[in-house]
């Protein structure tokens, strides 16, 4: 049978959504991945704000009423309570790890974080039960997928992050994870549930092989406790069944005051805890309604997790080139990177090497790397010009002072405006592919060029067979082109399946002579300049 699985294009949804789908497709079943944008990925500010428990479900569940897709896999703690009509959580596979997982630096515990160490979370179910331990602590709202939050802590911008331990696993960072925490868990975390059309029997067939009754009938009365209390994430409301028992709790949002209660598993159960729950106060010592705002805010650093004007919540890009600063920067406005290199260097070494110049022009970090790696020196006494500050930051590092940066565009072009009137003999070292705008440039004004090409690049023979999938399935929003070379690779290995950004003027024209228009071009050739690109594309 064939099967269109709906899914967020968010790493995790994107990995548990693939889980699902090998599970269906080894039972014979065929099964393709449609991306479905929701709003929840483009909502700004705390969950805890967000006024529906929903967000993360609405378009899913409206893709699957409207036929766009077969079925939806949502994390089931996510996944509203009340019922919706025309729709059937066909199966619950089994569940996953339940816990919540800190993942702090230096592998520290969450015993050993150290007075007003910041603890990053969303939750304020979590940080209820964490102040009750350690009040000592700052806890500070954060948003974003796994990989921004995990960054924040690699950065040094906070000591930790609680993540749930089931997504870390789906993702493959279960190395991540310092300590597994002693707190209830949301109702349905670590579950997932399959959803599709009531009226579709075939699917609701194919679907059920996968259900496992016990994994069922246990979310099913933790997700009781939260409907029969009036909870959502703005709520402070946990729930675990777990062999016979359930155990549900309430707890107040400075950790001063917590309430549980425990039952046996079975019929009712659920209804059970939560009158319990409430009997003893449960509606004294929080707000227990989903839709009014949380206190949450005034209990902590409401640290954004984004900073400026440009915003990228939601928003999936493809790097076609290495990890590194740029990613991290894409990733700092709220989008998730995936940074998938399309090319190689092959260093070139040259016939000759010029070791005297008045001066030498640095067009490109990798060019610096090059001539580490072919053990070649700058000419001593040469002036150093650089392309872009990125490229002087590399010369800098390597103990080289720079005298003469282009400006922000961080082009040939750019740096021809600020190149000095008198002449002279000028080293240009560099790729192989170049464009020779530079040489012609300062040749045009009278200088001795010397252009030395000491490495070229060759695309790559193929690409991770996950990401090439994705990418022409349409699961990232955005390719992110920083020079001619990767995007004629980019063409060759995985076509043009998403909006194509330009790293500046350069690569734009690079894209125009391979027959691509950039749908948008980065202003400066920075993180900056490609996260105001890509938000501009709305």
């Amino acid at each position: 049978m064939r099967l269109r699985l709906g899914t967020r294009g968010s790493a995790l949804a994107v990995a548990q959504s693939e889980q699902v789908a090998d599970q269906l497709r080894a039972l014979g079943h065929e099964v393709e991945l449609v991306r479905v944008k929701t709003f929840g990925d483009v909502t700004q500010g705390s969950l805890a704000r967000t006024g529906s428990l929903g967000v993360f479900a609405a378009e899913l569940r409206t893709a699957l009423l409207d036929g766009a897709c077969d079925f939806a896999v949502h994390s089931l703690k996510d996944l509203p309570t009340e019922p919706v009509d025309g729709l059937s959580i066909a199966a619950v596979p089994v569940r996953a790890d339940h816990r919540d997982a800190l993942c702090a630096r230096d592998g520290l515990t969450f015993a050993a974080l150290p007075a007003g160490a910041s603890v990053g979370t969303g939750s304020p179910r979590r940080v209820a039960q964490l102040r009750a331990q350690r009040p000592d602590l700052v806890y500070v709202d954060v948003r974003g997928n796994v990989g921004t939050r995990l960054a924040r802590v690699t950065s040094g911008d906070l000591d930790a992050v609680v993540l749930a331990a089931a997504g870390l696993e789906r993702l493959g960072f279960t190395s991540a994870a310092t300590d597994l925490l002693d707190i209830l868990p949301s109702p349905g975390q670590g579950a997932l549930a399959l959803e599709c059309r009531g009226d579709n029997a075939e699917v609701i067939a194919a679907l059920s092989a996968l259900n496992d009754a016990d994994t069922h009938a246990a979310v099913d009365a933790e997700r009781r406790v939260l409907a029969a209390l009036g909870g959502g994430c703005a709520a402070p409301i946990a729930a675990l069944g777990s062999g016979s028992t359930l155990t549900a709790g309430v707890f107040a949002l400075d950790g001063g005051r917590q309430l549980r209660t425990q039952t046996s598993l079975d019929a009712g159960a659920g209804e059970r805890a939560a009158l319990a729950l409430l009997a003893d106060g449960a509606a004294g010592i929080v707000d227990l309604g989903a839709s009014r705002p949380s206190r949450l805010a005034e209990l902590h650093d409401d640290s954004s997790l984004w900073g400026g004007p440009a915003v990228l919540a939601g928003t999936r890009v493809l790097l076609a080139r290495e990890d590194g600063p740029l990613a991290e920067g894409i990733r700092a406005a709220g989008a998730e990177v995936v940074a998938c290199p399309v090319t190689r260097r092959v260093p070139l070494r040259p016939a000759g090497w010029q070791t005297s110049a008045d001066w030498v022009a640095l067009t490109s970090p990798a060019t610096l790397e090059v001539l580490d790696e072919l053990g070649l020196s700058l000419p001593s006494g040469a002036r150093i010009a650089a392309v872009g500050e990125a490229t002087a930051r590399a010369a800098r590092q390597r103990g080289v002072e720079v005298d003469l940066v282009a400006g922000p565009r961080s082009s040939a072009a750019a740096l021809l405006e600020v190149w000095p009137e008198a002449v002279g003999t000028v080293l240009v070292p560099g790729s192989a592919l170049g464009s020779g705008e530079l040489v012609d440039g300062l040749l045009a004004r009278g200088n001795e060029v010397h252009r030395v090409d000491v490495y070229t690049v060759e695309a790559l023979s193929s690409t991770p067979s996950e990401v090439a999938a994705e990418y022409r399935q349409g699961l990232f929003d955005a390719v992110v082109v920083t020079s001619g070379s990767i995007g004629a690779a980019v063409g060759e290995l995985l076509g043009w399946h998403a909006r194509v950004i330009a790293f500046g003027p350069p690569s734009a024209a690079a894209l125009r002579a391979l027959g691509v228009e950039p749908d948008a071009v980065a202003g400066t050739q920075d993180a900056a300049g490609l996260i105001a690109a890509i938000a501009s594309l709305g």
